[in-house]
């Protein structure tokens, strides 16, 4: 049964999930991206797309962004502070410096509009089976709005607190998944070396002690060299290590682990294409191996 329309403004991987699942749970949407492709994809899920955000998105009971760069943010915020009315949720999703997430919730503020900080953690392979989870911060009641449109498309809903806990959550997360990433390729060059059939170190690990998500993600990736189209490309992963780094610092943390890993993922920028997946970093170790 249709709640009310759903507003996207960005239709990339993320948006594109959101919109699939949203129509598979009988929602009607609406969408925005600059891309035509992006447009034509979304369209033939039966949303109803636009180049650009407007005044068309004051029909929407919620508005979802995800998007690719502060500027860009910025931009779309104030096109909603102009174009939303009073008293409107829109819920921000992307990963941003908690300066820029604050900078965007300020012009939104100005005119009667609230920006919910909500974080994901998942790939976008995981957003288009519904296996994320959101974290959502601000004020309860924009929350409460939100919780059932945001439980339609992911696994969990987490209350993240305040505004600016959602992204703090997902620091946190990220930290976690750049570790994960390189110690499974690090796990599999190792199995590799000694000569050990590949499939079998995949079942041992995706089902046995040193099980993870990213290995469960990433090492098939690794196995066979299948890093297009990327689940999050390494350009991506690029900038969220950057802010995550600046974080750490100024929270005074210890993270030598973290540090080690940011240096293979510079190793594999240097050597890669920044289109490929994450999981392309297994490249740095298997040249390694060439070259010995």
């Amino acid at each position: 049964m249709t709640i009310g329309l759903i507003g996207l403004v960005g239709l990339g991987i993320m948006g594109t999930a959101y919109a699939k699942n949203f129509i598979a749970a009988d929602q009607a949407v609406a969408g925005a991206d600059p891309s035509e492709d992006a447009r034509n994809r979304c369209a033939a899920l039966g949303v109803q797309v636009h180049e650009a955000a407007g005044a068309w998105l004051k029909e929407c009971d919620i508005v979802i962004t995800s998007l690719v760069s502060p500027t860009v943010l910025f931009d779309v915020a104030s096109t909603l502070a102009r174009d939303l009315t009073p008293g409107q949720v829109v819920v921000e999703t992307g990963t941003f410096a908690m300066a820029d997430k604050i900078k965007a919730r300020d012009i939104l503020a100005a005119s009667g509009i609230t920006l919910l900080d909500c974080t994901i953690s998942g790939t976008g392979v995981q957003a288009d089976t519904k296996d994320i989870i959101f974290m959502a911060s601000g004020p309860d009641e924009a929350k409460n709005t939100a919780r059932p449109f945001l439980e339609m498309i992911s696994k969990k809903v987490i209350d993240a607190g305040g505004f600016g806990g959602g992204t703090r959550l997902k620091f946190v997360a990220n930290h976690a998944v750049a570790l994960h990433n390189v110690a499974a390729a690090e796990t599999l060059n190792y199995a590799v070396k000694m000569g050990l059939d590949q499939n079998v170190i995949y079942d041992l690990l995706s089902t046995g002690a040193g099980q993870s998500k990213m290995s469960d993600l990433r090492m098939p990736l690794m196995m066979s060299g299948a890093y297009e189209p990327a689940t999050a490309s390494l350009m991506m992963f690029r900038k969220d290590l950057q802010i995550i780094a600046e974080d750490i610092k100024k929270s005074g943390a210890h993270a030598p682990l973290f540090d080690a890993c940011v240096e293979l993922y510079k190793q594999a920028d240097a050597i890669l294409p920044e289109h490929l997946d994450t999981a392309s970093v297994y490249e740095v170790y298997s040249k390694e191996r060439e070259e010995r």
